[in-house]
């Protein structure tokens, strides 16, 4: 009764420091937003109120949510590398600089304007060394000492501007210049995603100077791209049919092959659509092959991968991320993608003994969410004509079982994983 008293008291000791950090933070946003003023128009207004209303609302909702990576490592990691950075570039020591780590398996980070940015776990699993790290960071500081949150508010708002000028002159019955005006309006969504494509090359180059500064190994920020690239081609699922048998097929309840055949809609089999405006055109961040590119012409470095040992403390930071990979899907409610992954370490012998355990939490979730009518919220509907086949696999598998069949699954590993 004592422990559970204590344990009880923490957590309201938690949820009180973190209701008190929100608010801060909360006061934080609105400080800076209150410094904001000269707007141009009603319309650059009205995105600034929108930004920073979106942007005080996602930091409040990760503090809700639990999102946020508190381990005193992961901070003290973070912090130090910032600390780095901006002791070695003198234009950057006026800089207040304010972070957060969030729980998720995505390798990224962000740089969200005016001193803020965003980290996501699944970097530091992704990377190798503190050296890559401090690139990353350099990048998205170059972001936020370029401006380009606020150059994307500011064009944001001048393309609502024009939006509504073109829409405003046209008279209902015109539909030539109906069209015209549309073409006029797709045009300039390219020029400012080309605008974007041109903010990460210049980001990557500013990132590169300041890196340089640290007099870290050259060749970390170039490899760190290449890691990236590597990542982003990377199909971790391909399945063998025959990990269903192995993994589902349990003493008391047989597999059915059926349930994972997949019969496509010859109706619309083969059938694509162009879309009218051109997905390349419209993408906001440049080929990483350009990027790597770009680098090399224009800083003429010999960016030669070189032998170097990462850090203790990144090393204990990358192991604890590791550690927590499946808690993060599992945190973020991420169930397919997570059986996905274990169906694949199981089907490659993975030594991992943790496994089974997290093969029950997700059936026994997915059980839960068929009760309270939340499992179409975990689990996607069946696209028979989507490329990911494995994907599709397992949602047909997930959605042919009964309540009492996936309570069977959750039970079977969770016991299997005490023994």
């Amino acid at each position: 009764m004592k422990y559970f008293i204590l344990f009880f008291s923490y957590l309201l000791f938690i949820q009180t420091v973190n209701s008190q950090t929100k608010e801060l933070d909360s006061k934080y946003v609105k400080n800076i937003k209150s410094t904001l003023s000269n707007f141009k128009s009603k319309e650059e207004r009205k995105e600034y109120d929108n930004y920073f209303e979106f942007l005080e609302h996602r930091i409040s909702l990760n503090y809700t949510k639990n999102n946020y990576v508190l381990d005193n490592d992961y901070q003290k990691l973070t912090q130090n590398t910032f600390n780095q950075i901006i002791s070695k570039n003198t234009d950057l020591k006026s800089n207040t600089n304010k972070f957060y780590i969030i729980k998720s398996n995505i390798p990224n980070a962000a740089s969200l304007g005016f001193n803020i940015y965003f980290i996501e776990s699944g970097l530091f699993n992704l990377l190798d060394n503190q050296f890559q790290f401090a690139a990353v960071i350099c990048h998205e500081i170059a972001h936020n000492q370029l401006n380009h949150t606020r150059l994307s508010i500011e064009q944001d708002a001048e393309f609502e501007k024009d939006f509504k000028r073109e829409i405003k002159s046209i008279k209902r019955q015109d539909f030539l210049k109906l069209i015209k005006s549309q073409d006029v309006v797709i045009q300039k969504k390219y020029d400012l995603a080309e605008q974007s494509r041109k903010k990460e090359i210049s980001a990557d180059s500013l990132g590169y100077i300041l890196y340089k500064n640290l007099n870290y190994p050259k060749s970390e920020y170039f490899h760190l791209l290449k890691k990236i690239e590597e990542f982003d081609q990377n199909d971790k699922f391909i399945l063998d049919d025959s990990i269903y048998a192995y993994l589902f097929d349990l003493p008391e309840q047989k597999f059915n092959p059926k349930s994972i055949k997949i019969e496509k809609n010859s109706l619309f089999e083969g059938l694509n659509f162009t879309e009218y405006i051109d997905k390349d055109s419209i993408r906001t961040h440049p080929n990483l092959n350009d990027r790597l590119n770009w680098i090399q012409k224009n800083f003429q470095e010999d960016f030669t991968k070189q032998n170097v040992t990462p850090s203790a403390e990144f090393e204990n930071v990358k192991a604890k991320e590791i550690q927590n990979y499946y808690e993060n899907y599992i945190h973020n409610e991420e169930y397919t993608t997570a059986l996905l992954e274990l169906m694949y370490e199981k089907q490659n012998h993975s030594n991992r003994t943790d496994l089974d355990k997290y093969i029950g939490i997700i059936f026994t979730k997915l059980y839960e969410g068929r009760k309270s009518l939340k499992f179409n919220k975990y689990v996607a509907q069946v696209d028979a004509n989507d490329k990911n086949i494995n994907k599709q696999k397992l949602l047909s598998f997930l959605w042919s079982l009964t309540n009492d069949e996936l309570k069977n699954i959750g039970e079977y590993y969770t016991k299997k994983a005490t023994n």
